[in-house]
């Protein structure tokens, strides 16, 4: 199976942050992939940007790692435990364990 080594980016305009200065505008437009021999590259293009801003020109950056809110995180911890219930949870059995915690 093909990795994942850089992001495809183009930068499509500028605009002004809240300081005055002026920033480009980047999409990300795809991602190049290594065989796993290592002895080609593909690109794998998600769209392509248009426009009279774009220059035709796509860099390739490192993908950076993705941050996950809580609720990914548990729900990457649940799958990897195969979705069983978790025993040191409140809910571990079943709803009745939470009858103290509701306020009506």
């Amino acid at each position: 199976m093909p990795r994942k080594i850089y992001d495809a980016v183009a930068s499509v305009g500028e605009y002004t942050d809240r300081n005055g200065a002026t920033k480009k505008r980047y999409v990300n437009v795809g991602a190049v992939f290594e065989s796993d021999d290592g002895k080609y590259m593909s690109l794998k293009l998600e769209s392509i940007p248009v426009g009279p801003l774009w220059s035709g020109w796509i860099s390739f950056f490192e993908p950076k790692p993705k941050e996950q809110s809580p609720a990914q995180q548990a729900h990457s911890e649940a799958k990897a435990n195969g979705y069983q219930p978790d025993p040191n949870s409140k809910m571990a059995g079943g709803f009745d364990t939470m009858e103290d915690s509701i306020p009506f």
